[in-house]
């Protein structure tokens, strides 16, 4: 949950700005450049054929990132059907081709904007790579955004669900608070999330990552992140990640002593919603030793287990289950031993009932020897 988070605030970060093309405008050609995998490529060669996805990147770490989310969507059958996919790189030829990961590119085009030529038709200076831009089959620029976001809007071209006004919108706000961060006008930047949080169908997630980053990191109030998070927990009620989001930061900011009463708070809220209480039950229990919280694990996990909305038995049992192995956590094995039983008769013919078989022997197991130690 932990590099979620951070994952989230970097590849929201990196999706901002918008370049001087304009959403809606009919997207320019490729100039010069060096074509070194596949064939070459050209926005023309599928207008009115296919749409176009084409990815912006550089040999680095970022790059790596984005090179990952557009590869795995371009090697999809039933996608390259309906669309183009082409990369263009920001480097030298020895850069790029020494980069190890280019080749899960495979036969995608790729362009190596030696001159940096191609790059600025599409983005603007303030971007940073990598980025993506999808183009319609009418030759005009749909949408540009972080790599890691290209299925989403896909599917929702495909749903017919596309609403450029919205994606305008988008696309304004990024353009502005990719000036102020640039500036370092952290205060303006906070002000326009706030704003920009007030209008219909924002991505309300990205929007708080982002302004928590700012808190966080260039800030350095781990306080007035939490604060944030607050607000959006007020502002949209009953949105499990933005409890995600204030439990990470509780570690973060080393505030371990709010735990307790995060908890208190979390399954009093998602009391009717055992799959959000034990999405948090599974990162407690993950913890590496040192940092495992016994009492958190259990109040989470019977939270879980008593809760009184399960959608079938198998969440019913899931739920048990994890008492079970939460009662182990704070040394009541006995006492896990009759839960995971009980979890038996809700888990019969679903995967997890091996799970809760052997899980349950084992416990027994260590009853009865424990029972044996005379020392």
């Amino acid at each position: 949950m932990k590099k979620c988070f951070l994952l989230l605030f970097c590849a929201a970060l990196c999706c901002l700005g918008c370049g001087f093309l304009k959403i809606g405008s009919a997207a320019p050609e490729f100039s010069n450049g060096i074509w070194v995998k596949g064939k070459s490529f050209s926005l023309a060669s599928v207008k009115g054929r296919k749409m176009a996805v084409i990815l912006f990147w550089k040999p680095d770490h970022a790059g790596a990132l984005g090179m990952q989310n557009f590869s795995r969507l371009a090697h999809q059958r039933h996608l390259t059907d309906k669309i183009a996919f082409a990369a263009v790189a920001q480097g030298t030829l020895k850069s790029v081709g020494n980069f190890p990961l280019i080749r899960q590119l495979g036969n995608i085009p790729l362009l190596i904007d030696t001159e940096n030529k191609n790059i600025p038709l599409f983005l603007r200076k303030e971007n940073r790579l990598p980025m993506a831009v999808i183009v319609g089959k009418d030759g005009k620029l749909l949408w540009r955004g972080n790599p890691g976001r290209i299925a989403v809007m896909l599917n929702t071209i495909e749903k017919g669900k596309y609403d450029q006004k919205k994606v305008t919108g988008d696309d304004e706000f990024n353009a502005v608070f990719t000036g102020m961060i640039a500036k370092s006008d952290f205060k303006g930047a906070l002000a326009l999330i706030d704003k920009e949080l007030d209008r219909p169908g924002i991505n309300a997630s990205e929007l708080v990552s982002l302004q928590v980053g700012i808190h966080y990191r260039r800030l350095n109030s781990a306080e007035n992140a939490v604060k944030a998070i607050y607000a959006a927990q007020k502002k949209f009620p009953g949105r499990p990640e933005f409890y995600e989001m204030e439990l990470k930061m509780l570690e973060l900011g080393h505030m371990e002593k709010r735990v307790p009463e995060f908890y208190h708070r979390l399954t009093a809220i998602f009391k009717n919603q055992p799959n959000v209480l034990l999405k948090f039950v599974a990162f407690e229990l993950n913890k590496p030793f040192d940092k495992l919280n016994p009492a958190s694990v259990y109040t989470v996990a019977r939270a879980a287990a008593n809760a009184g909305a399960y959608k079938n038995k198998r969440e019913k049992g899931r739920a048990m289950l994890y008492y079970a192995q939460s009662l182990y956590c704070i040394g009541r094995v006995d006492l896990a031993c009759k839960v995971v039983e009980k979890s038996l008769k809700y888990l019969k013919g679903e995967k997890e009932y091996k799970q809760a078989r052997d899980l349950g022997g084992y416990y027994r197991k260590l009853v009865d020897f424990s029972s044996k130690i005379k020392e």
